[in-house]
């Protein structure tokens, strides 16, 4: 029978794949050493218990974004002096580079060789590292005349087709400025607001390679929305609505995984229409808490989902905004393991 849209509150709650299903609070030391599936039909997962944790301890207070290169490692960014963590697939910390306080980050290749692009809120700048952390690049630099706004704020940033670099001051102006690839400023667009052409924390940004020609895609948290721009910077329109402070964008074919701060993990069409939820907590007053015990967060449930990534495989990436450290791993469920 083909799966539909979530729209039931039982359909909300992930299923228990357990053989120790849980009723209310889970038992001492059994919080998230379960394994739950989430999702309907084809965006199905299920939760790796303790991914890349001891139990009960967190990596470091997460505030930031992830990503993973070409070979499978994950990164993901931490606000302590450790910086980014490095992954292997299952789970074991292989490495850290680069600096604490990242919030977004995204890899790209360039001439066979893979750099991290981070935007260093606390460094008020957008970095480009080796794998390795060296850095190499980074957005001001001696090419860059004064921005609209200032650089305070720094929040997402992207690379279109051509070589521009956009990135978004989303804790600060809300403006997102649109460079060329050695840095000199070229448009500014975007700007504080509710309406046409604006933004309330433009939080997360991605190039939309779904379209021809591609897009600008911004989560735009604090007015609950997606919204599309052209590579000149040009007002599309909003391209979703309804969304619990959307923070951060995966693209997987035709769908975006979009983390919300308030909710769980979406997963939207082309259209903007939700076709899956991951992960929603049945418990409103963790919803976007920071300071969310790890052994208090139930399996295959997010507090405060704030940014994510895809695998080759079609995996998820997931790292909640806490002060803790959590971090997690939902596997794709085949459709004949369903």
């Amino acid at each position: 029978m083909k799966q539909t849209m979530l729209l039931g509150a039982a359909l909300l709650l992930p299923l228990t794949l357990s053989a120790h299903p849980h009723k209310g609070s889970a038992p001492q030391g059994e919080v998230l050493t379960v394994a739950v599936a989430t999702g309907s039909g084809k965006h199905t997962y299920k939760n790796v218990p303790w991914w890349g944790m001891a139990e009960s301890r967190g990596v470091g207070s997460t505030n930031g974004g992830v990503a993973i290169d070409k070979t499978g490692k994950i990164y993901f960014s931490t606000d302590t002096v450790k910086g980014i963590l490095i992954y292997d697939e299952k789970g074991k910390q292989i490495g850290q580079m680069g600096p604490g306080n990242i919030h977004d980050l995204f890899i790209r290749e360039e001439a066979g060789q893979e750099y991290i692009w981070a935007s260093h809120t606390a460094g008020k700048r957008l970095v480009k590292m080796t794998l390795k952390g060296k850095e190499v690049f980074q957005i001001p630099n001696e090419k860059t005349a004064e921005v609209k706004g200032g650089w305070g704020g720094v929040t997402a940033a992207d690379i279109a087709p051509d070589g521009s670099i956009f990135v978004a001051l989303g804790y600060g102006s809300n403006f997102i400025h649109k460079f060329d690839g050695e840095g000199k400023w070229i448009k500014t667009f975007a700007g504080r607001g509710k309406g046409v052409g604006q933004c309330n924390t433009a939080h997360g940004m991605a190039v939309d390679h779904r379209f021809d020609p591609p897009r600008i895609l911004v989560a735009d948290r604090e007015n609950g929305r997606l919204t599309h721009w052209d590579l000149n910077g040009e007002w599309i329109g909003v391209a979703a609505t309804g969304l619990r402070r959307p923070t951060d964008l995966a693209f997987r074919g035709d769908a975006v995984a979009v983390t919300e701060l308030a909710g769980g993990v979406k997963i939207l069409d082309k259209k903007g229409e939700v076709i899956a939820l991951l992960g929603e907590n049945p418990n409103p007053g963790q919803r976007g808490k920071n300071g969310v015990a790890l052994n208090q967060a139930q399996p295959g449930h997010f507090t405060a989902p704030h940014g994510l990534a895809y695998d080759p495989s079609g995996n998820l990436y997931v790292q909640d905004w806490n002060r803790f450290g959590r971090i997690t791993k939902l596997v794709k469920v085949n459709t004949s393991e369903q």
